[in-house]
């Protein structure tokens, strides 16, 4: 995929039969040499949900649009912190598409 093109990314994340607000940050992670490397990388680094101080988003049914220009990463994961007693199900989904 190449991000120098207009590419939208989404997040989408609805949580069920939880007793609390798990906290969810996404991570980018680079490998070296710009070229193709199945493993992924040791060092992760946050991509701040600018609209709150702390970071991390919140879990809803609203998406999320994030801009193409904070993911320069060539791995992503999604990082889930319980608060408090955090129980149950939650489902994700982390999209892009591209415009030609």
């Amino acid at each position: 995929m190449q991000l120098d093109q207009r590419v939208e990314w989404l997040l989408e994340m609805v949580k069920t039969g939880t007793d609390g607000d798990p906290k969810v940050f996404i991570e980018q992670g680079f490998n070296q040499g710009g070229t193709y490397n199945p493993t992924p990388p040791t060092d992760w680094f946050v991509i701040a949900n600018k609209c709150l101080t702390t970071g991390e988003f919140i879990i809803d049914d609203s998406p999320y649009s994030i801009e193409s220009r904070n993911l320069k990463g060539n791995w992503f994961r999604m990082r889930l912190e319980p608060n408090g007693t955090t129980t149950g199900t939650l489902n994700a989904l982390f999209a892009y598409k591209t415009f030609t």
